[in-house]
């Protein structure tokens, strides 16, 4: 009989057999060692176990079961290999496919809003510039007002890309190790920036007085 784990991934409590929680568990002490220099390599394993524990929840679903050593090898084969981080993988050339075929999943992009990311969510989904989606709202808006109404029911149906697993969804990229690396690097860069703006008009308000 094999020994059966406890663990918590990304804020999930599991029940895992021996086997799977060795090789889980080697998988995830190679990935440390991987992002060991990395900046903002906390934030990167956060989200991957965050993305872990999503395919563990599709794949037992509803049925009361263990992790098994072919669910984690599952879960490995989706997220790719520790060496695959920050290299154009054979997946990165399906999600090309994903998004050709518009097979993505549709959300508010609210780090590129106007009023509540519905445009450029759309943009994103039909891979159109936000740009000309918001045109074509203010245009209808300026004909008839129906779109005024669209708008509303699109921003309380639609929920917005809050988590990394959502925005890379949002753009039809397959949710690896390499694009959780890619999208975490693109968050800390953006609020560096921000605060960096932040601070030069600071700087420039008091050199006003």
């Amino acid at each position: 009989m094999k020994k059966t784990y406890t663990v918590n991934i990304g804020g999930f409590v599991f029940s895992i057999d021996e086997d799977a929680f060795n090789k889980l568990d080697k998988y995830l002490n190679e990935l440390k060692r991987h992002l060991k220099n990395n900046p903002g390599s906390t934030e990167i394993i956060e989200d991957i176990e965050g993305r872990i524990a999503e395919l563990f929840k599709e794949n037992l679903k509803d049925r009361k079961e263990v992790i098994s050593l072919d669910d984690v090898e599952k879960v490995i084969d989706i997220l790719g290999k520790p060496g695959d981080i920050g290299e154009e993988s054979e997946e990165n050339a399906q999600g090309e496919k994903i998004r050709d075929g518009r097979v993505k999943r549709l959300y508010r992009d609210t780090d590129d809003r106007m009023i509540g990311g519905v445009c450029s969510g759309l943009g994103y989904y039909f891979n159109l510039d936000s740009t000309w989606v918001r045109i074509a709202f203010a245009i209808t808006i300026l004909l008839s007002g129906v779109s005024v109404v669209a708008y509303l029911i699109l921003w309380i149906v639609v929920p917005p890309a809050n988590t990394i697993t959502e925005k890379i969804e949002m753009r039809g990229d397959p949710v690896n190790l390499s694009n959780i690396e890619k999208t975490v690097k693109e968050e800390m860069n953006k609020v560096k920036t921000e605060f960096e703006d932040f601070v030069e008009k600071i700087k420039n308000y008091f050199k006003k007085k």
